[in-house]
């Protein structure tokens, strides 16, 4: 066979390996043109359970805020950190009294928590803090008294020490949304779901003065119907890890549904899907570096980082508090010297620059088509095909191609 024949024979099956990829990947391909790219680096630092529990907190989110406040980008915005709220938990001396045979609940809207309640509201009106509604409590009440009825040291949580920390239930009975008394879990019953949840909206709107813009599930599980009383009550933004779980298995492990979930990507009932599934958790052993390399990427991959981290990291003694600080301080100062253009802003704030298509959306073609091929290289089994049929020459040499108008202004 001469050589141009063979140049032809290969180009031809490139050609037909490519028109075959592109069909049997087309949702990934829609889905990664469909999300929108942005324009500059983004980080928030998304940090949930504040709220009902020690009192300790008011002070630690006081020092959270003057931390976030000595960081500003090139826009005069400081850094902002979302905090998860819990509105309630156990009254335990009430509970105690009634024989823990009866829920009894504190809120922030009551005297004990009020030094909580105002140093979120102090955050909030210097910019370094955005409440986000994580729940009403961090677990199901019901389902927690009737696991009390067996386990002891359940029992005890919901009716010894004053303003106990929700971490220390078991983890699977941290989850609000499912009955996880026994495992596998149960679904709830769906009317229950939809009025608790409309409830939860009404009680952040009541406390703080607002509705909630964004509502974060506890512990990433929760259903349809919840997002659908969310929205009914004004929650017009959801915070998730890319996919919805709806249940614990025999092994606690979550369990998740198949469809995945893209930034901007509209829920049927409405809301706003936002993708948080990186990690920074200093008692954990995250360091900096870590923080960097999650803002690296999705940097590379025109997304948003939504850091995620927990009011664990900071309580307990100053052994604890204090190197989660110092890594929070250090992430910051190092994220800003990396990339100048850096934004920071709220995920309420990320989710209108989303719906206004601001200035912060890539609207030019070549550095889309850039970012959506990268982001295809991130799907395995698509990457791996695209190697072995040679796919992977012209896609390389497309994204070589395309790289210059992008790394020109997101200013590496």
């Amino acid at each position: 066979m001469t050589a141009p024949l063979v140049s032809a024979a290969v180009l031809l099956w490139i050609v037909a390996a490519g028109a075959a990829l592109a069909v049997a990947f087309r949702r990934e391909i829609v889905r990664a043109w469909r999300e929108p790219v942005l324009s500059a680096p983004v980080l928030i630092v998304e940090s949930d359970d504040w709220g009902y529990g020690p009192l300790e907190q008011a002070e630690l989110l006081r020092r959270i805020a003057e931390l976030l406040a000595r960081h500003r980008d090139h826009t005069g915005q400081p850094a902002v950190m979302t905090l998860g709220v819990i509105l309630g938990g156990p009254d335990t001396e009430r509970i105690a009294q009634a024989g823990c045979l009866r829920y009894e609940r504190i809120t922030l809207a009551d005297p004990p928590l009020q030094t909580i309640r105002a140093a979120m509201a102090a955050g909030t009106q210097e910019r370094v803090f955005s409440l986000q509604l994580h729940a009403m409590e961090h677990f199901h009440p019901e389902v927690l008294l009737r696991a009390a009825e067996r386990n002891p040291l359940v029992r005890s949580w919901l009716t010894a020490e004053a303003l106990p920390q929700t971490e220390a239930l078991p983890a699977r009975l941290q989850s609000r949304w499912i009955d996880a008394a026994a495992l596998p879990s149960k679904p709830l019953a769906k009317g229950a779901v939809e009025a608790a949840a409309f409830e939860e909206v009404k009680a952040f709107e009541s406390i703080f003065g607002v509705l909630p813009e964004v509502a974060v599930p506890p512990t990433f599980i929760w259903t349809p119907a919840v997002e659908r009383a969310w929205a009914a009550a004004g929650v017009r933004v959801v915070v998730t890890p890319g996919r919805r779980y709806v249940g614990r298995d025999t092994a606690e492990r979550p369990v998740p549904e198949a469809i995945r979930f893209h930034n901007a990507e509209h829920s049927p009932c409405g809301p706003v899907y936002l993708v948080r599934d990186d990690f920074f958790e200093p008692a954990l052993g995250h360091r900096v570096e870590r923080g960097m390399a999650a803002v690296a990427t999705k940097t590379e991959l025109g997304r948003p980082t939504l850091l995620e981290t927990h009011r664990a990291n900071f309580l307990g003694d100053e052994t604890k508090a204090l190197p989660a600080l110092t890594e929070l301080d250090r992430l910051l100062s190092e994220a800003l010297k990396r990339w100048p253009a850096l934004r920071f802003m709220s995920s309420a704030q990320l989710a209108r620059h989303y719906a206004e298509h601001s200035d912060l959306i890539e609207t030019r073609l070549l550095p889309r088509l850039h970012v959506s091929l990268l982001r295809l290289a991130q799907v395995p089994r698509l990457r791996k095909l695209s190697l072995a049929s040679g796919v992977a020459v012209p896609f390389s040499l497309l994204l070589y191609a395309t790289r210059r108008t992008r790394v020109a202004r997101m200013a590496f």
